[in-house]
């Protein structure tokens, strides 16, 4: 096995490849990846140079650096196509495509930030070439449980602000055509932290998860008026909550009732079998997503730098 530097355009039938491998996500499609400037990969080839699968290869202008901003870009890291089937060999297996990249990343860059998603927990040839794992929590929900099980495993608080909001008849919409939904509303942190995006940019992203049928928004309406938004991504398997607001001079029942109904939608309408809530260190985010019984899954940012020089504050997020 070997990697070799490549371009996402030469792989034909790549975002396919994707869905169906063993832990692609819809932030290494090809569209997205183009869309953050980001098409370089190194691709990964076994004895026969028949490709394995790849990872994508974030920059910020510097050919040496390869940089992942996980605010935007939650998960990246290797996308594997194919895994032995038995236990032992699939171990094996994902070691050995780390233990390359490894060894490819320290040969020709001079600083590595990237996210490995949360289905590969084995990252000990990282840890033996000297690559801090910054130690990550998502929460989860599997939808197979259905809509009535997962309602049960709701805490008392978000029962009881589906229960006011459905008393105050709130409105769910399908946005489709972002005729609600407002990315500047949806941007209140990027704004107070003074983050690079704009809505123009968010709206862009938007419109081309719903024109590739891996996103939409929603909304919900009291009275014709919008009283909060939350905008999904999804691959094959799972939907990412990534943008959302509510109007704060009310409540904040509008957020607990979207997510509610949006569960709905995805089971109804058989999209995925996952809701990642996506990460967070500020400990009420965290409450809140727990609220909704859900699991935690453990996933690793990698850090390395060719001066070995120590990784400090890695957790300092702000309010995100």
């Amino acid at each position: 096995m070997h990697i070799e530097f490549g371009n996402i355009e030469e792989l034909k039938n790549i975002d396919e490849l994707i869905d169906n491998s063993f832990n692609g996500t819809c932030f290494a499609y090809s569209w997205f990846l183009k869309f953050k400037n980001s098409n370089k990969i190194l691709k990964i080839l076994n004895d026969k140079n028949e490709l394995q699968g790849f990872m994508p290869y974030f920059n910020s202008g510097n050919s040496k650096i390869i940089f992942q901003s996980t605010m935007y870009i939650p998960y990246g890291g290797p996308v594997i196509f194919n895994l032995p089937k038995e236990n032992r060999n699939k171990i094996r297996y994902i070691r050995n495509v780390e233990k390359v990249l490894c060894k490819f990343i320290k040969e020709n860059f001079e600083s590595a930030d990237f996210s490995i998603d949360n289905e590969i927990i084995d990252i000990m040839p990282f840890i033996r070439n000297n690559f801090t794992p910054e130690v990550r929590y998502t929460y989860k929900l599997d939808l197979s449980k259905g809509i009535e099980e997962i309602f049960k495993n709701y805490g008392s608080d978000r029962k009881k602000d589906i229960k006011r909001a459905i008393k105050r008849n709130y409105e769910f919409v399908v946005d489709k055509d972002i005729k609600y939904f407002d990315t500047n509303k949806a941007m209140k942190w990027e704004a107070k932290y003074n983050y690079e995006s704009t809505a123009l940019d968010v709206k862009d992203y938007i419109r081309k998860t719903i024109k590739h049928n891996r996103g939409m928004c929603f909304v919900a309406l009291e009275n014709g008026k919008v009283v909060g938004g939350v905008h999904m991504a999804w691959d094959k398997k799972t939907a990412y909550i990534l943008y959302s607001y509510y109007e704060e001079k009310q409540d904040d029942v509008a957020i607990a009732f979207l997510y509610h109904q949006i569960f709905k939608f995805f089971i109804e309408n058989d999209i995925v079998k996952y809701v990642d809530f996506e990460g967070s260190v500020f400990e009420s985010i965290e409450d809140f997503n727990i609220s909704f019984g859900t699991y935690q899954s453990r996933f690793y940012n990698m850090h390395w730098n060719k001066e070995n020089k120590p990784y400090l504050n890695l957790y300092d997020y702000g309010e995100k």
